[in-house]
């Protein structure tokens, strides 16, 4: 049986940080990773990849229920970020102004970095989420491809035009008009990840899935390289779990390859 931990008992080198958050105005906190310096490396600076929930969980609900501890290390010697996103889906408001969510992330990468042993550069930076947070993970991208140098995606839906009008959370954030959903969705930004190494599965009976095979069409329009998988399976925690440690060795492979 796995073993339990309460909010204030994480598994070793796992630590809980609360810090306030000028996007949001109030506290936030995140789960940080940090690997063990080798002998005689003092100083030692790290890639880092933060990791974005999906919608109904948060940090320590990461840590329960998809367990990136059990696949830790397939990152290598990298850091992982797990902040808590809430119900913001990881993007700014233009309706609801002090949901800045993708404001906010661009802020903890700030942090991270300036405080914790992070290596700067597009190539030291990767994202990757499940659910909400590949949606999030994939807009974040396109929208600031000199930060990131590569994204994942699990069960992300990555084309809400496919959901416009009737998907209540995003409609109280982005608003009735079609055009407002477009300039925030994922799939009609993607010549802007040209140069961003891309990797996204999906579940065969995943209700996302047509939002993946969309965007996968119009990766290919562009005709540059990415990594689109389906698996058996629907969109839930089980199909995270089981695929999180692919997403993290791809991630791992790009950050040996920018070092």
């Amino acid at each position: 049986m796995a073993a339990l931990f309460s909010r204030d008992a994480l598994p070793p080198g796992f630590r809980r940080i609360r810090w306030h958050s000028r996007a949001l105005g109030k506290r936030m906190s995140f789960v940080l990773y940090t690997p063990t310096a080798p002998p005689g490396a003092p100083g030692a600076r790290y890639s880092t990849l933060y990791l974005l929930h999906g919608s109904g969980h948060d940090c320590h609900s990461v840590m329960r229920e998809v367990r990136p501890q059990d696949c830790i290390a397939e990152l290598g010697r990298a850091l992982l970020v797990i902040p808590d996103g809430n119900q913001g889906w990881w993007l700014d408001s233009p309706v609801t102004p002090q949901s800045k969510y993708g404001e906010y992330v661009r802020e903890l990468v700030n942090l991270v970095e300036h405080n914790y042993p992070a290596a700067a550069g597009r190539g030291a930076r990767g994202l990757c989420g499940f659910s909400m947070g590949g949606y999030g993970a994939m807009l974040l991208a396109s929208q600031q491809p000199a930060l990131f140098g590569a994204a994942s995606s699990l069960l992300g839906p990555l084309d809400i035009a496919q959901w416009f009008p009737d998907y209540r959370r995003l409609r109280l954030l982005l608003g009735p008009e079609l055009r407002t959903w477009q300039q925030h969705n994922p799939c009609g930004f993607v010549a802007n990840l040209r140069d961003t190494a891309l990797w996204f599965c999906t579940g065969q009976n995943a209700f996302d899935r047509p939002q993946n095979d969309a965007f996968a069409r119009a990766l290919q329009a562009q005709q540059f390289p990415f990594t689109y998988q389906t698996h058996p399976g629907e969109h839930n925690t089980t199909f995270v779990r089981e695929h999180l440690r692919a997403c993290f060795a791809f991630h791992r492979r790009q950050f040996d390859a920018g070092e």
